[in-house]
């Protein structure tokens, strides 16, 4: 569902008004280390008096993610005091989303909340923060028949004692843009398979260029447009399921300017986004344990429309290619089987040795698609690619392969900043060895060892020379599994930054 509208300000001192109906008192949050210190060397005030006396009074311990309110009841003319622990403080830039989530709950029951940061938080953490914080309010349940209701929070100001906080409110404002776009992954990513087909994934697509009239346009191919193409690889994957294979194509001119029919992107960066909107492994059927997770098996191309969408709301000056591969993979009689030979797009033929490692095969399609109609900077590729990047990486990082080293550090830059984090894996020649085919040019796997790193081989092999390129594996990061089986909506906040740093340059 769309994220509730939160009006955020910066500001440089808290400035308090007489309580009124229409007008009550924010609650003031307020954040002090594991050693009973409150943050942000803020200027004296009743507040800070308060916030000491309650921290001692309560032996408050101030763990990670705790919080202790003073509702000062006996007092209707002061603010409630909320203190929320961060921990030790060393470790706190790693722990800001943790923080922010803390944060929201502990203020979400108010109508407006100041937050005192003082001069602890640097620029980079504020974004952090203000993404997550509005992220924290985010939930799904359409489909539920009595939704909890609404929080009632709906305003907050982030008190930061800087000399300037022109930097702060620039940050503010770009935060503001990745949360939307982190919402609208979630929201595509957290839907039903049986709402969400490859056809209305496209539909998606489409509506960001009504929403972004000014610089976004989107066309949408069919199957019978990929038969004329060559496009096999994709086709051998949707052609198991009743709903049609759709290739959703997004064009934004932030920086060349749209001009109707004839607009044309200059040297775009181009992202290309797994979008299988159900993975049951087709002939090579998964075991039915988990498998109502791989509805999210589309977060590669749900995490691309989400970048789509922050980049937009920034308007950041910088042209962008999106392609969205829309699929369903279903075991039917028409379904592809092992031992299959389809060819690509650029006339490659692959052995399917195993249905369930599809992702790969509409990818491939995909990104000669994308190196024959445009000239792209770089290509990245974002997707729930492989269980074996899981294994390698579990829920923190996602692995990233490039073949460009320029790219490399331009990601993991971004990843750092965001904290939205990668890990550079390898793409040796000796791992491309494993997928060589004894009937056809490439096999779709490589065995059991190194299945990520032979996934990301396969890719490589549909790139041209020259071509820079950057594949990210995010099956580990791009939804929480088990208990919580949600939707996390990254990359989408590396992306948009990665972007933003690329717009910069």
């Amino acid at each position: 569902m769309p994220l509730p509208k939160l009006s955020l300000s910066v500001q440089s001192e808290l400035s308090l008004k007489k309580a009124t109906k229409t007008n009550p008192l924010p609650t003031i949050v307020v954040y002090a280390t594991d050693d009973g210190k409150i943050l942000g060397n803020l200027p004296d005030s009743e507040h800070l008096t308060t916030a000491k006396a309650l921290l001692k009074r309560s032996n408050f311990q101030a763990g990670l993610g705790e919080s202790v309110i003073d509702y000062a009841i006996n007092d209707k003319d002061a603010a409630a005091i909320v203190i929320v622990g961060v921990g030790k403080l060393d470790k706190l830039a790693n722990n800001i989303a943790k923080v922010a989530n803390a944060t929201y709950n502990a203020i979400k029951t108010s109508q407006k909340a100041a937050v005192l940061w003082g001069d602890t938080i640097c620029q980079i953490h504020f974004t952090q923060f203000v993404t997550h914080l509005i992220g924290s309010s985010y939930r799904f349940d359409h489909h539920k028949s009595k939704p909890k209701p609404a929080d009632t929070l709906s305003e907050v100001v982030l008190i930061n004692t800087k000399d300037s906080l022109d930097d702060y409110k620039t940050a503010l404002q770009f935060a503001q843009a990745t949360a939307t776009g982190m919402g609208a992954a979630r929201d595509v990513a957290n839907e039903a398979p049986n709402v969400l087909t490859p056809s209305e994934l496209a539909k998606k697509a489409k509506q960001l260029a009504k929403d972004y009239a000014d610089t976004i346009t989107v066309s949408v191919l069919g199957e019978k447009d990929m038969e004329k193409l060559g496009m096999g690889c994709f086709l051998a994957v949707s052609q198991g399921s009743d709903q049609e294979g759709k290739l959703a194509i997004i064009e934004y001119y932030g920086k060349s300017g749209k001009s109707g029919k004839k607009a044309k992107l200059n040297k775009p960066i181009a992202l290309v986004g797994k979008g299988l909107t159900f993975d049951s492994g087709g002939i090579s059927l998964k075991p039915s344990a988990g498998m109502e997770e791989m509805k999210f098996d589309m977060g590669g191309a749900a995490s691309i429309l989400g970048t789509m969408h922050a980049i937009a709301e920034a308007n950041l000056p910088i042209d962008v290619v999106a392609v969205l591969a829309c699929a369903e993979n279903m075991p039917s009689a028409r379904a592809s089987r092992p031992s299959d030979v389809v060819t690509a797009m650029n006339g490659t033929t692959v052995e399917i040795l195993n249905t369930d490692a599809e992702g790969r095969l509409v990818l491939c399609d995909t990104l000669c698609y994308v190196q024959e109609n445009y000239e792209p900077k770089v290509i990245i590729d974002t997707a729930t690619l492989t269980g074996a990047c899981v294994i390698a990486l579990g829920s923190v990082r996602s692995a990233l392969y490039s073949n460009d080293e320029d790219t490399i550090f331009a990601l993991q830059a971004a990843s750092e900043y965001t904290n939205d984090l990668v890990w550079h894996m390898p793409l040796d020649d000796a791992y491309d060895e494993q997928i060589n085919s004894k009937v056809a040019d490439i096999q779709n796997i490589g065995g059991r060892e190194a299945g990520s790193v032979t996934a990301a081989c396969f890719l490589k092999r549909f790139i041209k020379e020259g071509q820079a390129w950057a594949h990210l594996d995010i099956a580990g990061t791009a939804w929480n599994g088990g208990g919580t089986c949600a939707a996390t909506g990254r990359p989408v906040a590396l992306l948009a930054q990665y972007l933003r740093s690329q717009s910069q340059a």
